[in-house]
């Protein structure tokens, strides 16, 4: 099997592939950072500094009774005050609440309502207008075939007419 010569240029994985050459010549002090020293050896993270593990603590319940042990003390807390009296609304208060509550209701109503009729309409109108477009449909086809016909036999009548002149 021969190779071409673009392949000579993949390495094999046997082959020792040298590192690029280093420059020749050192950039000028004005471009190197400042902060880092020339013999200075290169920043090692401390992965370590943000561990610290937490000491383990077994488990110590608190409690642990048997089936046959007496129940324990719970301590309840004080029941809650009777509710205040709450002041009666007076009679205009209750008949404005009764019509806020009716109006408020009765809108709730007719938008279903509306929304139930127009669904009712729309489905009622989509069989009528599928009626009368079948019925549109087989009346302009009887009238195509009857104007047809018609101009058929006029233009035979017209050529025949033609082919007996024709012959005296």
């Amino acid at each position: 099997m021969s190779q071409s010569s673009a392949d000579n240029s993949i390495p094999l994985l046997t082959e020792v592939i040298a590192p690029p050459a280093a420059p020749e010549h050192q950039l000028p002090q004005a471009l190197q950072w400042e902060d880092v020293q020339q013999n200075q050896p290169p920043y090692q993270p401390d992965y370590q500094q943000h561990f610290q593990p937490e000491p383990i603590q077994a488990f110590q319940p608190q409690y642990q009774p048997t089936y046959d042990a007496a129940p324990l003390q719970v301590s309840v807390s004080t029941p809650l005050p009777p509710p205040s009296p709450a002041q009666k609304p007076s009679a205009e208060q209750l008949r404005q609440l009764r019509q806020d509550i009716q109006e408020n209701v009765m809108q709730a109503l007719l938008g279903q309502v509306d929304n139930v009729l127009h669904q009712h309409l729309q489905d009622h109108l989509a069989v009528i207008l599928d009626n009368m477009a079948d019925i549109l449909k087989t009346r302009v086809r009887a009238s195509l075939e009857q104007a047809l016909a018609e101009t058929v036999t006029q233009a035979m009548a017209e050529e025949m007419a033609k082919f007996e002149n024709a012959k005296y």
